[in-house]
């Protein structure tokens, strides 16, 4: 059975578990196991647990027994939970258990009950692929134990919460968690060795997330102080498996290959599950391909990517840094030609995208750049109709060819048409001097009052009109998150009022009229500003106010025709 809890949790729930289940009263009624104390049967359970699950049963069958018939709910919830460890996370029975231990536990009144259940039930959710139910169990605890200031839950709770952050591709958000968790894990005074075990295994986790966002410098920085501090520790493979890893991108492929090999042997040890996940496996195998494919050995690359497959298909979960390994199988096969193969991946390869997509929604165009969802297919379904027509081989491949033909010179059409289109609107935006109405003179406006109510008085339409323009000449609009409610707090006055004579001066919405403004600035400062032109396209929807750098591409195009990319390329071009 794999009892392998997320790491910092698995070490959390072993030391919990000998506080809840240790008290029970000696002077229990004689009944078949009856006779032996709560603690008595809590401790024979875990003894024969994995050598023998029978008999842990039998235990636990005692404990709830005993616990039933002294009409003990605690103790009935108690004995729920050690039944849900006889079986493995896959079976249906784990979670039942678990659900009726819960129940019991939801009215109970003593402490860190039901929170540890909650967090338990979270681990199975999440082993079983379910995140949504295991980030509504973590949070449910992570509430329970906010609300009895228990720093001593709060805190694995967030580990985990990170750790499921990190499967899901979200690599920014499980970075703000697990620096929290150090932190306090960094400032407990007198550390036990579950505290000390649980710092150095944040510490790695830390180690690739950094990794991961490319903060390489950082990520080698935590590393080295692992690996100082984790000397002699069971957890001390962990750093030595990221300085493999670290060590492929600095183009030290040898020490890359020798690290992760030497490390893998101790990394799927059983006496090592507690800290095992199974993307740290996924990652000794795609650096290690990664490692052979750059010093020349395709054929052994593929032997570590086919790992990766099996791995995958053994889980319940995908996670995002497993689909390079399906790319990878995917050009091998169609390189050497392998219709069976190249198909078959081409499926796996497509249901990853479809889960990650669906479930997940972190897929963006960087992800799918090296296969786009259309191509897959297509190859797809040239190479069933190539595999199922064997008598006239011959004809399908020319029909294959004209269709390639065909949509290489649809897509050429298309593309040199978009390009055609996009150095027009390029050509406008160069000449024109804005793209929103410049027509905003309040005299003008002062002068139709009769023709268009909105209900305000004309003393304050002229006052709020001056205002806006003032906050337009001081570029107020730059201001990340701004509203209509702290523009009212900054005028002094209702954020009606405010939209209501932004949408009769401007003829447009509150969110229109401030993102117009920040798109004609950012055109204005880019045609003058070379440097700004060297920005990343991220960095330049941070200067001008944008929440992130989707929402400003998406808003220039809708307001240009173009995006922000073409247009600075076009503006270099120029330059040089």
């Amino acid at each position: 059975m794999n009892l392998s809890f997320n790491k910092i949790t698995g070490i959390l729930l072993f030391f919990l578990s000998l506080n809840l289940f240790s008290q029970g009263s000696v002077n229990q009624k004689k009944d078949s196991l009856s006779h032996n104390t709560y603690k008595e049967l809590y401790e024979k359970f875990h003894q024969n647990l994995n050598n023998s699950n029978q008999r842990s049963k039998i235990y636990a069958k005692a404990y709830l027994y005993t616990a039933k018939k002294n009409n003990d709910s605690i103790r009935v919830a108690k004995a729920y939970s050690l039944l849900s460890q006889l079986y493995q996370y896959t079976d249906e029975r784990s979670l039942t258990y678990l659900d009726s231990a819960i129940t019991m536990a939801k009215n109970s009144t003593e402490k860190n009950f039901p929170e540890v259940l909650l967090m338990k039930r979270g681990i199975v959710f999440e082993h079983r692929g379910d995140f949504k139910n295991a980030l509504n169990d973590y949070l449910e605890s992570l509430n329970l134990s906010k609300t009895a200031n228990n720093e001593f839950y709060i805190y694995p709770i967030k580990h985990n919460i990170g750790l499921l952050k990190r499967k899901l591709g979200k690599y920014t958000e499980s970075k703000v968690l697990l620096l929290e968790c150090m932190t306090y894990l960094e400032n407990i005074k007198k550390k036990s060795k579950a505290d000390t075990l649980s710092y150095l295994t944040n510490l790695s986790e830390l180690v690739s997330i950094y990794r991961l966002n490319n903060q390489l410098d950082s990520a080698k920085t935590l590393n080295k102080k692992g690996i100082r501090l984790s000397k002699g520790k069971r957890n001390a493979y962990l750093f030595h498996l990221n300085e493999g890893i670290l060590s492929y991108y600095d183009n030290q492929y040898i020490k890359a290959k020798d690290k992760i090999t030497n490390t893998i042997p101790t990394l799927v040890h059983p006496d090592n599950k507690v800290y095992f996940e199974n993307y740290n496996l996924i990652d000794a195998y795609l650096h290690l391909a990664k490692t052979y494919k750059a010093i020349g050995k395709p054929k052994k690359a593929i032997v570590f990517f086919k790992k990766i497959d099996s791995i995958s298909q053994s889980l319940n979960y995908i996670i995002p840094e497993s689909r390079l390994a399906y790319v990878e199988l995917v050009n091998h096969y169609k390189s050497t030609n392998d219709l069976p193969n190249h198909l078959a991946y081409i499926n796996k390869l497509l249901g990853i995208d479809s889960v990650l997509t669906k479930d997940y929604k972190i897929i963006n165009d960087q992800l799918l750049k090296e296969f786009d969802t259309k191509q897959l297919i297509e190859e797809k379904e040239i190479i069933i109709a190539s595999m199922n027509s064997k008598n006239t081989k011959f004809k399908n491949l020319i029909i294959a060819l004209f269709i390639i033909v065909a949509g290489a010179l649809g897509l050429t059409y298309y593309q040199y048409q978009r390009r055609k289109q996009y150095a027009k609107r390029f050509k406008v935006l160069l000449e024109s001097p804005s793209i929103t109405t410049q027509d905003n003179s309040t005299q003008k406006r002062k002068k139709s009052f009769h023709q268009e109510t909105i209900n305000i008085s004309e003393e304050i339409i002229i006052d709020l009109s001056k205002k806006i323009e003032k906050f337009e000449d001081r570029l107020g609009f730059l201001k990340p998150g701004i509203t209509t409610s702290s523009l009212a707090r900054e005028f002094n006055t209702n954020p009606k009022y405010i939209s209501k004579v932004i949408h009769y001066n401007k003829k447009k919405s509150f969110t229109s009229y401030i993102n117009d403004l920040r798109i004609d600035h950012v055109l204005e400062k880019l045609k003058t500003n070379y440097q700004l032109r060297n920005y990343t396209i991220k960095a330049i929807s941070k200067e001008i106010g944008f929440n992130n750098a989707q929402s400003f591409s998406t808003y220039f195009y809708k307001k240009t025709g173009i995006y922000p990319s073409y247009f600075i390329e076009q503006l270099k071009k120029i330059e040089s």
